[in-house]
C-alpha cells in the first residue's frame, strides 16, 4: 500500500485546520495526480476509532479532498470496494460538508448530524485549490478504490479499512 506524503503547502493550513488535534497526521495524504485524500490515514489504513454511524450500519468518517490547480477541470470521484460488487460493497460521500469538531486539550469532540450522501461526488471546475470537506459513507471494512475522473484524468487511490467483516457482524 503506498504511503501518504505531506500535502503541498497552500493546502496545510486548511489540513491543520480541519483535523486540528492530529498535528503532522493531518498533513499527510493519499495522493493520486492532482487529487489528494486526507483522512488520518497511515499506509492507506483509515482507523475508524470515534465514527459514527449513518444509521443504516455505515460509518462515517471525515475526509478532506484536495485537488490541485494544475487540474481546473470537473472531477467526480467515486468509490468501491475492491472484488464482486454486491451489497455494501460500494462508498458514497457526503455533499453538505463534515462533521464539525472542536478540540479542548486532549479531548476532541464532534457534533453528530444528518448528510446528504451521493454514491458520486461532483466538484465543479475551479482555478487555484479547491478543497472539500466531506463524509465517507463506508458500507463495511476491506479494501477500497476511490477513483477521480475528468476530461483527461482517471486518478485511483487506494484505501483500507481494517476491522472485522461486515458479514461477520452483521449476519
Amino acid at each position: 500500500m503506498p504511503r501518504e506524503q505531506r500535502v503541498p503547502a497552500p493546502v496545510r493550513p486548511a489540513a491543520r485546520a480541519f483535523s486540528p488535534w492530529a498535528r503532522r497526521a493531518a498533513e499527510q495524504a493519499l495522493r493520486a495526480g492532482p487529487v489528494y485524500l486526507l483522512a488520518l490515514s497511515s499506509r492507506s489504513q483509515i482507523s475508524r476509532d470515534g465514527d459514527d454511524s449513518d444509521g443504516a450500519g455505515n460509518d462515517l468518517h471525515r475526509a478532506l479532498v484536495a485537488i490541485a490547480p494544475g487540474y481546473p477541470k470537473r472531477v467526480t470521484m467515486t468509490g468501491s470496494r475492491l472484488g464482486r460488487r454486491g451489497p455494501h460493497t460500494v462508498l458514497a460521500f457526503s455533499t453538505n460538508g463534515a462533521t464539525h469538531c472542536t478540540v479542548s486539550g486532549l479531548d476532541v469532540s464532534c457534533r453528530p448530524r444528518l448528510f446528504r450522501e451521493v454514491r458520486a461526488l461532483r466538484l465543479p471546475p475551479g482555478r487555484g485549490w479547491r478543497l472539500v470537506e466531506t463524509e465517507l459513507v463506508i458500507p463495511r471494512t476491506g479494501c477500497f478504490r476511490i477513483v477521480a475522473r475528468g476530461p483527461g484524468l482517471r486518478a485511483v487511490i487506494p484505501l483500507a479499512v481494517p476491522g472485522p467483516d461486515w458479514r461477520a457482524t452483521h449476519s
